[in-house]
């Protein structure tokens, strides 16, 4: 239910890890900067998922599986991005939103699925209204991810709208959960007016 939180909590544990290794100068005078790019964001997410396991052997399931398995959707994302980039293919980058749309389909269904079999387990761990959230939200994405497929061969006008209304569609979700994990407090420091 707090994947998200534990989530922000692993990204700020993960951001005080070492920096992965960059290479050398001359290497970088050879390669383009979407090359340099690529190869850093895979290598952040190997390293971001090396953190969550590193997490996960000192003392089992302190990050849940399904976080574990988004880290590693990001791995293969960030993977899927540096084959292109080093292919040169440009056109080809609405793949990597597609495989974005696709993680976050499979995803929000996995939550969907096993907030429903622990209130099976458990009666009442889950909300009924929070599980029909949940279900309603891997029906979103699952449309989403559909739409983005049949707007494979259309104009690049198009895609950019799918993905900003991928965009939005996640900014949505995040505000939800912020809301939800500190609910509506009012606090203001003395000095505001």
């Amino acid at each position: 239910m707090h994947v998200q939180l534990v989530t922000a909590i692993i990204v700020l544990l993960i951001a005080q890890a070492s920096p992965p290794a960059r290479p050398a100068p001359s290497d970088v005078a050879d390669e383009s900067v979407e090359m340099r790019y690529a190869r850093t964001q895979l290598q952040l997410a190997e390293a971001n998922l090396k953190r969550v396991q590193q997490i996960n052997s000192r003392l089992a399931r302190s990050v849940p599986a399904s976080a574990v398995a988004d880290f590693e959707q990001s791995v293969a994302v960030a993977k899927i991005k540096m084959q292109l980039a080093q292919a040169g293919n440009d056109k080809d980058g609405f793949q990597v939103w597609l495989r974005r749309a696709e993680v976050a389909w499979k995803s929000a269904d996995t939550t969907w699925k096993n907030s429903a079999a622990v209130n099976k387990r458990a009666p009442g761990t889950f909300e009924a209204l929070d599980i029909e959230r949940f279900r309603l939200r891997a029906e979103l994405t699952r449309l989403q991810f559909e739409r983005g497929q049949l707007l494979a061969g259309a104009s690049h006008e198009a895609q950019v709208q799918w993905q900003l209304d991928g965009l939005n569609y996640e900014v949505e979700r995040l505000k939800e959960e912020s809301s939800r994990v500190a609910p509506f407090v009012r606090y203001y420091p003395r000095w505001w007016p």
